[in-house]
């Protein structure tokens, strides 16, 4: 585990800084480069770059500035979508990461607009270094995993209150998994991989990413604002259908655990190089905040 925490602190403080840089060196007013710069600091666990960053490493391949500044995108889109989901039209969260919600913090017309920056500088970045057809084909898939059939779609599925279990797995698999999905695999065919290892290097990803947001739910059952940044039981609140709310917390860590399990059988046929993955698959499954 010392291991894994070094790497993800290493790459977590390279796209902090890439993103950083990015947005304080451009002519943007400077009211949305506050709010930007607000969330994306907000103290973030990174783990959807990280994830795009360790995969390459597990592929062998030398990570370069293209490679933090497409991890540095996916980050953007995550945190444009946490803007948007504390909105009041949507969660209508006053806490993210511990501190004041962006619309509570500039106000609702800013917080969108902050969102909708981060959202285009990501696109901005992939474009400004893509040089080849696989760079376009990881671009268009993180792009796909963002949209209306990854991210945006299980947002849609939440919103509409889902009634089944199945339903309710399918809406975590999009809303949360999709851009974790597109960390792994995105790095993936911008390695060039072959098929069968995009194959299972989707399965992996698929599994931690539908165990991070039974994980969540667990976590807003039984933690406090302290530990989660957010008030507990805030999917009570909302009135969330969750795992939890239709099987039990008892339910939720069984199902957690076998989407644990997926992921690391993904992985068996592969050497150590993938050592930090396997790890950061249980990491999540346990992790406090």
């Amino acid at each position: 585990m010392t291991n894994l925490n070094t790497v993800m602190k290493k790459y977590g403080e390279q796209v902090t800084l890439f993103i950083n840089q990015r947005i304080n060196k451009s002519n943007a007013p400077d009211i949305i480069k506050e709010a930007c710069l607000y969330s994306v600091n907000a103290g973030g666990k990174r783990i959807r770059p990280v994830l795009f960053l360790m995969t390459l490493d597990a592929l062998n391949a030398e990570i370069t500035e293209k490679h933090i500044a497409y991890a540095s995108a996916i980050e953007m889109i995550h945190t444009y979508s946490l803007i948007h989901d504390d909105l009041p039209a949507m969660d209508n969260d006053e806490y993210r990461r511990g501190q004041l919600t962006s619309h509570i913090k500039f106000g609702e017309a800013y917080a969108i607009l902050a969102g909708d920056a981060l959202l285009n500088l990501a696109y901005e970045t992939m474009l400004d270094y893509a040089v080849n057809a696989k760079d376009i084909a990881a671009a268009r898939n993180i792009a796909e995993a963002a949209g209306y059939q990854g991210m945006v779609g299980g947002q849609v599925l939440d919103m509409k209150k889902p009634d089944t279990v199945n339903d309710i797995l399918a809406m975590y698999s999009l809303k949360t998994g999709a851009l974790i999905k597109t960390s792994v695999v995105s790095a993936g065919i911008i390695a060039g991989c072959n098929k069968r290892t995009l194959k299972r290097l989707a399965d992996y990803a698929e599994g931690i990413g539908v165990a991070f947001q039974l994980r969540d739910d667990y976590l807003d059952k039984t933690d406090i604002n302290e530990k989660t940044g957010k008030p507990k039981d805030s999917d009570r609140k909302n009135e969330k259908a969750t795992y939890i709310s239709k099987r039990g917390i008892a339910a939720n860590q069984n199902k957690l655990q076998k989407y644990t399990k997926k992921a690391l059988t993904a992985l068996q046929p592969y050497g150590d190089s993938y050592n930090n993955l396997r790890s950061l698959a249980e990491f999540l499954g346990d992790r406090m905040k």
